[in-house]
């Protein structure tokens, strides 16, 4: 009997140090949630009025939250990569994304970055520096200083199709 209670004891006291060391892991703060996950798939935006979030579906669905989240929404339809710190939410997994890419629009590679103009004209300075020379239409003409997202005709110069991503 002596040998049953002890056993009992030890089992008690194992269990009881691995829930406390795993709880003070989860609260450690920088500890947790540190890893960066990616997403790839088509931008959704899901729920009714009072609850509409920004979704990333693909093979799985990572609801998108953080400070790109509303510039991924303006992105509805189109494809993206995205890559950031795994989160949860009310609705589900999560992602406080860090980083993203629009890899198609409809089929179609964009080019993203600001819109800016110089005596030249129209161009749009991407990311890495570049720029894209544009032909815009009056309605673009007016975005200067947004960050967009255009779909070029044959030519490479005329704007087919564009998206504001932020004002």
């Amino acid at each position: 009997m002596r040998r049953i209670l002890t056993a009992v004891g030890l089992i008690a006291v194992t269990l009881v140090s691995v829930s406390c060391s795993r709880k003070a892991v989860v609260e450690s703060g920088p500890a947790a949630g540190t890893a960066e996950a990616t997403a790839r798939g088509t931008v959704r935006r899901l729920g009714s009025e009072a609850a509409v979030r920004t979704v990333i579906q693909g093979d799985e669905s990572v609801i998108v939250v953080g400070d790109y989240e509303s510039e991924i929404a303006r992105a509805a339809g189109a494809e993206v990569w995205v890559s950031g710190t795994p989160v949860s939410s009310e609705y589900g997994p999560a992602l406080r994304v860090s980083e993203y890419r629009i890899l198609s629009v409809d089929g179609d590679v964009p080019v993203v970055g600001i819109l800016a103009e110089d005596a030249s004209g129209f161009f749009i300075r991407k990311d890495d520096g570049s720029a894209v020379r544009l032909d815009v239409n009056d309605r673009l003409a007016g975005q200067l200083g947004a960050k967009i997202w255009v779909v070029l005709g044959a030519d490479r110069v005329t704007v087919s199709r564009y998206g504001i991503l932020r004002d």
